[in-house]
């Protein structure tokens, strides 16, 4: 009973949210408005830390690159075994 009660709604709710995003545009715009302004924030935090620039690679980048290839480097490398 409750079971069909939740899918019948949620059927009924996408049903809606479909009807009105063809109907009025404005509400999809709306919706996704917290969407676009998150990145828009990130845009203007790259831009003020440097990612992303051309002819020369920031901190990040350069951080993300070398722990990249050190982690490709112990896949591809067979173990060494001591005794």
């Amino acid at each position: 009973m409750i079971s069909n009660l939740i899918v019948f709604s949620t059927l009924f709710l996408g049903a809606l949210f479909t009807v009105l995003t063809i109907i009025r545009p404005e509400f999809r715009a709306r919706i996704e408005q917290p969407k676009h302004a998150f990145l828009q924030q990130l845009s203007m935090y790259e831009k003020s830390i440097g990612v992303g620039q051309q002819g020369g690679e920031s901190e990040i980048g350069t951080e993300r690159k070398s722990k990249n290839k050190s982690e490709s480097d112990s896949q591809t490398k067979p173990a060494v075994r001591t005794q």
